[in-house]
């Protein structure tokens, strides 16, 4: 016995369904481009942070191994076994905070930085003296590093101990500047 198919029966779908579909699928991946572009942003500053760290720690073992200092620099430059350079990949992220050589003495400790700033009381009808009346002193600089995104107005800040540990990475909005 033969069955003949019924007219109409044909399954598929229309012109009109599948224009609507896509104009559907067009709106919710627009809707997702923007929370993409913020996590590949969120993801680089993670890892600028990491990086850094990294190179901390590297500094800090390389001395100890070597029993000699070894300095962590901010520039470009090559890195041999007493220097180490560091500067963000990404062109949008920056190192924010003061970039002040890190020294690694041999035991691993970290050397105190410190740069020169205008003495606050310094007496100009006074002759300068380095004692008495310095035009400059030398101030400590913390060893708090921030490496800030442009792009999420958002920032990592890495501490350091003085014994050249990684105390803590964390968090900071709206730390750029």
């Amino acid at each position: 016995m033969i069955r003949c198919k019924a007219m109409g029966s044909n399954r598929g779908f229309t012109l009109i369904e599948m224009a609507v579909t896509i104009a559907i699928l067009a709106v919710v991946s627009v809707m997702t481009i923007p929370p993409l572009s913020d996590l590949i942003a969120k993801q680089r500053l993670n890892t600028t942070a990491k990086d850094l760290a990294y190179i901390f720690g590297q500094a800090r073992a390389q001395s100890a191994v070597l029993r000699k200092e070894v300095t962590v620099k901010f520039g470009d430059g090559t890195s041999d076994a007493t220097n180490f350079f560091w500067i963000s990949k990404y062109d949008d992220i920056k190192l924010t905070s003061d970039t002040t050589d890190v020294i690694f003495q041999p035991i691993g400790l970290v050397t105190i930085r410190q740069k020169e700033i205008n003495n606050p009381s310094f007496n100009p009808s006074q002759p300068e003296d380095p004692i008495t009346n310095p035009k400059k002193i030398k101030q400590p600089v913390p060893l708090v590093f921030t490496v800030c995104s442009q792009k999420l107005s958002s920032s990592k800040q890495i501490s350091i101990s003085k014994t050249g540990v990684i105390q803590k990475i964390e968090d900071k909005s709206g730390g750029c500047s």
